[in-house]
Order: C-alpha cells, then structure tokens, then sequence
C-alpha cells in the first residue's frame, strides 16, 4: 500500500541521516571545473550540497556501468573481482534518466548472457525518483512517451514544490525512515501536478516520426550528410548519454599480473570501427552519425520491443559544441520518410 508524506526542506537532512544508515548515498550536487559549475551526481555526506532544482549535466549511468572498470585479472585461478555489497542510494533521478535504465536493462541482462558486474550493481542499487515541475533544457522526453511526473518502476518518486519535498512511496520495507513524517494530502499534490503537466503541454513537441525507422528506407536517405556537415567527432553527446552503452576493453600490466579493464568507447570515433588491417567500414563522419541514430531508432527497437535507446533527456544537444540537435534530426527524417518515400508518419 503507498503512503505519501510531505518534508520541509529543512527536514530533508533527518530523513537522509537515517537512509544514510543502510545506504551510501549519491546526489546531484555542484562541482566546479575551473570557472565552470556543473550539477553531477556524487556520493555525498553533507546533505546541504545536495542540488534539485535542475536537470544534472551527467546522468548516473556510470553507478551502474563505470566510465572505467577493473574486470579482473588474467591470470590462471584467480577470480573475477566483481563490485561489492554496500547498497546504494541515487537520490532525485528524474523519469528520462530513470527510463534510460531500464533501456540498459534488456542489453546487459539478456538471457543469452547476463553482465554479473551490471546485474551486482542494479541489485545494490535504491533510486529515489524525481518529477520535473518544468521543461529542462532541450529536453522532449514527453514526445518519446515519458512522463516527466511520475515512474511506476521505483520504489520512492518525489516532488519539490519549492517549499516542501513529497515523497510517494510504494516499497513497504521503505515505509520505515519515513514514519516520524507527516503525511501529505493526495488532492493538493495531484493539483500541483496538474499545473505542472499543462505547462509541459504548452511547450511539447511532436515528434511523429515512426520508430523503428524502416531500416533500408532510413539507411539509404540523403539527409545523412546534411546532417553530419558540422559534427567535430568529439564524441560528448555519447559520454553525456544516459543510454549509450559502447565500451572496449584494454589489458594493463601490473608487476606479473595483467589487469583487464573495461572503458567506455563511441561509435562516433574514426578508430572505433577500424580493422586491424586498417581498413575502415565507416571511414566519414556521415556514416558515423547515421549509425547512431539509426542504432537508438532503429537497430536497439527492431531488437528491444520497439523501444528506442533515447530517453530524450537532451544532454546531447546541450553539450554539442556545434549546435546538432537531436530533435531537428528526427523531424528530418520525419519529413522524410512521410514525404520523399511514402512512409506513413506515426503522427
């Protein structure tokens, strides 16, 4: 049975103190890069820190699937050194980035193979989820069919109104840390949420392109080198993605040991494709770009129950630094598909 309590802001630190007893817990916080400030997700032990007001720049894929990750020793009879026990507890994980796991999910738990490190740290891992009382920046995640306001998939979602923090919690084992709060009355959160819906409304987008993408029609349109004219290669919008999951491994000697290593990897590199002969099957910067999109809209729904890899959270076209946005893209290939080839629009 769900229960629903309500938090001054200055109450926040008691409730986390008390999680804080069977949980690590992980925060969007500030850090500054120089003269720049970004919002991120870090473990945190001063509650103060703790930042909700906007989307983080970086998503927390990396708790689940790090940046960098010892995978073991190559050496006869030793065991693989898989991730530990403590249980963690990611606090204010907006619906796009909540969606983007379990977009992960499926790829790292497949039946044919399950990835133990993946599958350890989901297992230890709590997400308190967030709804968004506005639009974030470039952000369409209600046109890919996202509620920005709730998440039935986690055991706690949260609302901050400025003043206070609800809390709907649906995980009885849960219940426990927040029993010395009060509780919060359904009817007033449901009108905030209201107001906060009508507002994404006014500023939805629609994207009426189908997906998958037929495929052949999609691969063989002209639009690619329009699109890729700009693109640098630099790779931020895949090391900023909450659901692109390439990686590559490499070998590092250690005394007579060799660790293996795992680290992310982007098909927006030239070398990420090139054979050991040196030949390369997408030698351009077009064909780079059009196998990431075709892969989150066609290839990953075509083998995913038409889910598409993109949890539209917009970080990709924040953090381009030559403007390419995502959803001019999409309303390309749209306009494209409808018009040039036939192709129904599912708008």
């Amino acid at each position: 049975m769900a229960v629903l309590k309500v938090l001054q802001k200055d109450e926040l630190g008691k409730l986390l103190e008390e999680l804080k007893r069977e949980f690590q817990i992980v925060a969007p916080v500030i850090r500054k890069y120089g003269k720049k400030e970004r919002v991120e997700y870090h473990q945190v032990e001063d509650f103060s820190e703790i930042h909700l007001n906007r989307q983080p720049d970086t998503p927390p894929k990396k708790y689940f699937l790090p940046q960098n990750e010892r995978l073991g020793e190559e050496k006869s009879g030793e065991p693989v050194v898989e991730p530990g026990d403590r249980k963690t507890l990611i606090f204010g994980v907006r619906s796009c980035d909540l969606k983007a796991i379990d977009i992960l999910k499926p790829v790292f738990l497949d039946d044919d193979f399950t990835d133990t490190f993946f599958q350890k740290r989901l297992e230890n891992t709590v997400m308190f989820g967030l709804g968004c009382s506005e639009r974030q920046d470039n952000c369409f995640c209600d046109s890919l069919g996202i509620n920005p306001l709730e998440d039935e998939n986690v055991p706690v979602y949260m609302y901050d109104d400025g003043e206070k923090i609800w809390f709907h919690v649906t995980d009885s084992e849960l219940e426990k840390f927040f029993t010395d709060f009060p509780d919060g009355d359904p009817e007033e959160l449901e009108k905030m949420k209201k107001v906060w819906q009508e507002e994404f409304e006014k500023s939805a987008i629609e994207i009426g392109v189908p997906i998958p993408f037929p495929e052949l029609v999609a691969f063989n349109a002209p639009f690619w080198k329009e699109v890729a004219a700009n693109c640098l290669g630099c790779g931020i919008c895949t090391y900023y993605c909450p659901t692109c999951f390439c990686f590559g491994f490499f070998w590092e000697k250690r005394e007579e040991e060799i660790d293996k290593w795992r680290t992310w990897d982007s098909c927006m590199f030239p070398l990420f494709t090139k054979h050991g002969s040196g030949h390369n099957p997408r030698e351009t910067q077009e064909q780079r770009t059009r196998q990431r999109i075709m892969h989150k809209f066609s290839y990953h729904p075509n083998n995913f129950d038409g889910v598409p890899a993109c949890s539209a959270c917009g970080r990709c076209i924040s953090h381009c630094p030559v403007n390419i946005d995502l959803r001019v893209i999409l309303k390309t290939a749209e306009k494209y598909l409808k018009d040039e080839e036939g192709v129904k629009s599912s708008g």
